[in-house]
């Protein structure tokens, strides 16, 4: 969730300052105040010391960043819904930018997506520092639906391209192969699906989730239903389509629909808050 701190680009989202609670009857209400009072009482805190250092504005910032509102972390640890309540204007996440967000796809697949340094950077929120100066806090339909494309097309450049080389090469899948199909007769295969999905989890959305982890169930029960639906059709082409070909002139061979499920994986995976956001 965005901070409600300032409106300084980099510092936060652009989100208002906490307003008081006003209505006692309405959920949580002590909590929403006491929440209001003590970000009021920081604000007031760093607006003193702005002041007595004539105005400087690094003081400014530099107490809004090293505040325990901006620093926070770990708030999903708190199970009680009234002080989740308090908490809620706690830490900062925003939506990255186009330039960071071609960094980070470059950073994880080898190469970027280079779609959103021109073609898609102001309706991607983007500036050109002469009609557009200010960034997008917020994404609009034009954004999700790029963030649509993206996904769908990162992972198609990049999934058989991946199993298409050597395992000690590989980004993405370094510790399973294409032909790896969780079932009865294959007890061993859902482990090495699993740590191929915690380790995809930690490269693209920065989580250190373990093989049994709630969020791993919910990636394997993608991957598994969309062999379970490919298995109901019985006859589909056994290989991948030409365009998400690991070459040019080449399609890569996918006689399981497997490759195929783990492009869906990588689709899911890159449509997801914690890669989109930070």
């Amino acid at each position: 969730m965005p901070s409600r701190w300032s409106s300084t680009p980099g510092i936060s989202s652009s989100r208002p300052p906490a307003a008081p609670a006003e209505d006692i009857e309405a959920p949580h209400f002590d909590a929403h105040q006491r929440a209001y009072r003590e970000q009021r009482a920081a604000i007031e805190r760093i607006a003193r010391d702005f002041a007595a250092a004539g105005f400087n504005f690094k003081v400014a910032v530099k107490g809004l960043a090293l505040s325990p509102f901006y620093r926070a972390d770990g708030l999903a640890a708190a199970d009680d819904p009234a002080r989740r309540a308090a908490l809620d204007d706690l830490g900062v996440v925003r939506l990255l930018t186009p330039e960071q967000l071609e960094r980070k796809i470059a950073a994880i697949f080898g190469k970027d997506w280079g779609r959103l340094h021109d073609q898609f950077k102001i309706l991607y929120g983007g500036i050109d520092t002469k009609e557009v100066t200010e960034r997008l806090a917020e994404p609009s339909g034009a954004m999700g639906a790029i963030q649509r494309m993206m996904a769908n097309e990162v992972a198609c450049k990049n999934v058989a391209l991946d199993f298409s080389k050597d395992p000690a090469d590989r980004r993405l899948f370094p510790g399973i192969e294409f032909d790896v199909v969780p079932g009865p007769d294959a007890p061993e295969a859902e482990p090495k699906v699993r740590a191929a999905i915690a380790h995809l989890h930690a490269l693209i959305l920065g989580r250190r989730d373990s093989p049994s982890d709630p969020e791993v169930d919910r990636t394997y029960a993608l991957f598994t239903g969309i062999l379970a639906d490919a298995a109901k059709e019985e006859r589909f082409e056994k290989i991948e389509i030409y365009h998400c070909g690991a070459e040019r002139e080449k399609r890569f061979p996918d006689p399981y629909y497997t490759v195929r499920a783990w492009r869906a994986v990588v689709t899911y995976l890159l449509r997801q808050h914690a890669f989109l956001y930070e």
